[in-house]
C-alpha cells in the first residue's frame, strides 16, 4: 500500500482503499472469530459459531431440564391422587358391606375393580397389609404372596414398603421396563382409613415426561437445520444471522409456552383438588399427552368428589 502512494496513487483510492479495506479486514476478523477462533496469548479462544452452538444446547438442556421437572412434579402429584382417590374409594366399599369377610376380599370382583385401577399408561394401583402381604395386584401370580420377597432383587423398593407399613411413603425405585430396559418408577402409598390395609400407586415416571422430550426433540431439529443452513450459506450469512435467531427464539419461546402452560395449569388445578377444592374444573383442550392428564385429573377429581358425596349421603342416612 505504501509502494503505491509513492508511485502517486491519488486521493480518491485511497479513500476507497482506506474504507474497503478496514471492511475487508472486519469481514475477515469476524469470519474468522465465528468459524475457526482465534489464538490469544497462547490460549484459544472459541469462536462464535462454537459459542453460538454451545449455547443453544444449554438452552435446550435448560428448558429440558425445567419442563422435565414440572412433569415429574405433577406426574408424582397425580400418582398420589390416584393412591388417595382408590384409598378413599376402597374405605367406602368397606365400610358399606360390613359383612365382606377378609377372606372374601380377593374374590369380591367390585372390591378388586376398585383396588387395581390405571395409573398413567402403563402403571397400576395395588393393596397390601401392613404385614407385605399382597391382597390386589394387576398379576394375579403376586395376589397373596410376601411382597418382603423382592426386597433383595429392588432394594430401593423395599425401602419404600417398608416405609409404607409404619404410614404413608412415597419414593423412586428401577423396575424392568416391558421392553427390558431398568427404568425408574415413583410409588406412592397410603394406609386405608381404619384398616391395616395400603394403596400403593404407582407407574414409570418418564410417561408424564414425554412432553419435554418432544421438545428436546423438535429443538434438535432445530439446531441441525441451523447449523446446516451456517455450513451452507456463508455467503448470506450476516444478512440471515439475525433472522434467524429471532425466528428460532420465537418457535421455542411459543412451543415451549404452548406445552408448559398447559401443564401448568393442570398443576394448579390438581393442586386445588389436593386441597379439598373438587369443583374446580378444567378449562383447557389440549392434545396429545397433555390431554391424557387433563382427563386423568378431571376423572380423579369427579371420582373423589363422587366418593365423598356418596359417603356424606350414607352419614346423613345413619
Amino acid at each position: 500500500m505504501a509502494r503505491k502512494v509513492e508511485r502517486g496513487v491519488g486521493l480518491l483510492p485511497k479513500l476507497l482503499l482506506g474504507v474497503f479495506i478496514p471492511i475487508v479486514l472486519a469481514f475477515l476478523i469476524i469470519g474468522v472469530m465465528v468459524f475457526s477462533g482465534v489464538r490469544i496469548l497462547g490460549k484459544q479462544v472459541a469462536s462464535l459459531r462454537e459459542i453460538g452452538t454451545e449455547s443453544l444446547k444449554e438452552l435446550g438442556a435448560v428448558s429440558l431440564k425445567e419442563s422435565q421437572t414440572s412433569l415429574n412434579a405433577l406426574g408424582e402429584q397425580i400418582i398420589k391422587e390416584k393412591a388417595l382417590d382408590v384409598a378413599a374409594q376402597m374405605d367406602v366399599y368397606l365400610k358399606s358391606n360390613p359383612k365382606l369377610k377378609r377372606e372374601d376380599w380377593t374374590r369380591d370382583p367390585r372390591l378388586k375393580e376398585i383396588a387395581v385401577q390405571k395409573v398413567g399408561e402403563t402403571g397400576y394401583t395395588a393393596v397390601h397389609d401392613n404385614k407385605g402381604i399382597n391382597y390386589f395386584h394387576v398379576n394375579p401370580k403376586i395376589v397373596m404372596t410376601d411382597l418382603h420377597n423382592l426386597y433383595e432383587k429392588f432394594p430401593a423398593f423395599g425401602e419404600i414398603l417398608e416405609a409404607s407399613l409404619k404410614g404413608p411413603a412415597k419414593g423412586y425405585y428401577d423396575w424392568p421396563d416391558a421392553d427390558g430396559k431398568v427404568r425408574p418408577k415413583y410409588m406412592y402409598l397410603t394406609p386405608i382409613k381404619d384398616t391395616d390395609l395400603i394403596v400403593a400407586s404407582t407407574t414409570y415416571i418418564h410417561e408424564f415426561s414425554k412432553p419435554s422430550r418432544a421438545i428436546e426433540a423438535k429443538m434438535q431439529q432445530i439446531e441441525n437445520r441451523f447449523l446446516q443452513e451456517y455450513e451452507n450459506k456463508f455467503q448470506i450469512f450476516y444478512a440471515i444471522i439475525g433472522v434467524v435467531l429471532i425466528v428460532l427464539l420465537l418457535v421455542i419461546y411459543f412451543y415451549s409456552r404452548s406445552v408448559i402452560d398447559p401443564i401448568r395449569y393442570l398443576s394448579e388445578v390438581a393442586d386445588k383438588i389436593s386441597m379439598g377444592d373438587l369443583d374446580t374444573p378444567i378449562k383447557i383442550k389440549p392434545k396429545g399427552e397433555v390431554a391424557v392428564l387433563a382427563e386423568s385429573i378431571e376423572r380423579m377429581r369427579e371420582s373423589v368428589k363422587a366418593a365423598i358425596e356418596r359417603l356424606q349421603r350414607r352419614k346423613e342416612k345413619k
